[in-house]
């Protein structure tokens, strides 16, 4: 009787031991793909932060041109002659939209690889720039769209502008050239015309410091994932 006691104990022990070798192997797994997508996730970051800081200096940019504006209004047109004013106003572009790739979190969460992420901070800092920062960065975005839309409606018709455009140059939406304009210097010296610069200009600070907000959130995310791929 002991030696069958003995022989079943040791089958039951056999078989345990291979579950717990099976399950460990399995755990490995998991986290070596979690592993594999936090890599992407890194790379994804790395370009984002890319496109972040290009969006910044367009952003700089825009707003340099909006401040010349209203310094050559408020010196009653002498600083600027009519072609630098509308070469201006045309690039004069603070709606240049941040758009994350959020593709490898997603998978991250579906397969659950996410719940492996063993950093706490790092799991929030996730959430926080694929679900809050994102969805203020598109409500903030799609205010400014209409507000840059309506501006330059308005400054079309008023100034009679017809355009050329080169696609193939510039980093995101290529670059305007000016063919034709009548300058209405009384619509360029109005309150109306300078409300929307002002606007403009106000809103341009806000994405400016979303935008910072955004890039150090990113930054730092990136920090925790590389650390968060080192431990063993």
């Amino acid at each position: 009787m002991l030696k069958y006691t003995i022989e079943a104990s040791v089958i039951i022990v056999g078989i345990l031991f291979s579950f717990y070798i099976e399950e460990i192997r399995s755990n490995n797994k998991d986290i070596e793909v979690k592993n594999e997508l936090l890599s992407d996730l890194n790379r994804a970051l790395e370009r984002d932060l890319d496109q972040i800081n290009e969006i910044q200096k367009m952003l700089n940019d825009s707003m340099q041109r909006i401040s010349d504006l209203r310094n050559d209004i408020n010196d009653n047109h002498d600083q600027l002659s009519d072609l630098d004013a509308v070469k201006k106003i045309l690039n004069a572009n603070v709606s240049t939209t941040f758009f994350s790739e959020d593709g490898v979190f997603t998978e991250l969460v579906s397969s659950g690889s996410y719940e492996l992420i063993s950093n706490k901070e790092l799991k929030n800092k996730l959430l926080e720039i694929y679900n809050h920062q994102k969805e203020r960065n598109m409500s903030i975005s799609d205010d400014i769209d209409l507000l840059q839309n309506e501006f330059f409606l308005k400054f079309s018709q008023e100034f009679r502008v017809a355009i050329n455009y080169n696609s193939y140059d510039g980093v995101f939406y290529g670059t305007t050239g000016v063919d034709s304009f009548n300058f209405d210097r009384d619509y360029y010296m109005s309150d109306n015309f300078y409300g929307y610069l002002t606007a403009l200009q106000l809103n341009g600070y806000f994405y400016g410091r979303l935008l910072a907000d955004i890039k150090t959130a990113y930054e730092a995310t990136l920090l925790l994932s590389k650390e968060e791929i080192t431990i063993k």
